[in-house]
């Protein structure tokens, strides 16, 4: 009787439990196509404009899927968005190369600024201002 109560309480807790694969809702969608517009070099102050030479674009799509190119670059691949507070971190994976770590945080409506999610591992911290050109 004793190992009957004892199953039928454990089948009653397992029963109880339900799994939640709902994800946190990203602060910030990312969903779009966004042109490289400024930079900001540490120990600079300001917002440099780019030069034509170092025009860059990101293509994130709804399914997962990204795009980069760049005048000398071009990647493609997939992402995985991370929600942290404010801001999200991108896990970028492009076909044929390792995994790259982005931070992601929002500047208004149609601008993003971009940083490398692991900053304290480089010595330089660039951060890159990208606008929306369509979503």
């Amino acid at each position: 009787m004793r190992s009957l109560l004892t199953s039928l309480l454990l089948l009653m807790l397992l029963c109880s439990c339900e799994k939640n694969d709902i994800e946190a809702t990203p602060s910030i969608d990312v969903t779009g196509s966004w042109q490289l517009s400024q930079q900001y070099s540490l120990p600079d102050t300001s917002w440099q404009g780019i030069s034509p030479k170092d025009s860059a674009l990101y293509v994130f799509g709804r399914n997962g899927q990204f795009v980069f190119d760049a005048k000398t670059y071009h990647l493609t691949g997939t992402y995985k968005v991370v929600p942290a507070g404010h801001k999200v971190n991108l896990i970028i994976t492009g076909q044929d190369s390792v995994a790259q770590y982005l931070q992601v945080e929002r500047l208004t409506d149609t601008s993003i600024r971009i940083n490398d999610w692991l900053i304290g591992v480089n010595k330089e911290q660039v951060s890159r201002k990208f606008i929306l050109i369509n979503r």
